[in-house]
């Protein structure tokens, strides 16, 4: 099930998730928080996932990952 957010609280949650994976703190945290909000709509949190599974950062590198959030990117923009 997909959540509902405004826009505002989307922002708000990339920007905690991006600074949770500036810190180094807890990684499996942010890409959740970044999933959720991609998964809502917002298109840079989807491009961010896509950067991070065809680089392999801190996940295992997973091009058919990476395709999936850069689609979804490319659907929401």
């Amino acid at each position: 099930m997909i959540q509902q957010f405004s826009q505002h609280d989307l922002e708000h949650l990339y920007a905690e998730a991006v600074n949770t994976i500036q810190s180094q703190m807890n990684f499996s945290d942010a890409v959740k928080q970044l999933e959720d909000a991609a998964r809502a709509g917002h298109g840079k949190a989807a491009l961010f996932l896509a950067e991070l599974y065809y680089q392999g950062f801190r996940v295992e590198r997973d091009s058919l990952k990476a395709q999936y959030w850069q689609n979804l990117a490319t659907m929401q923009a």
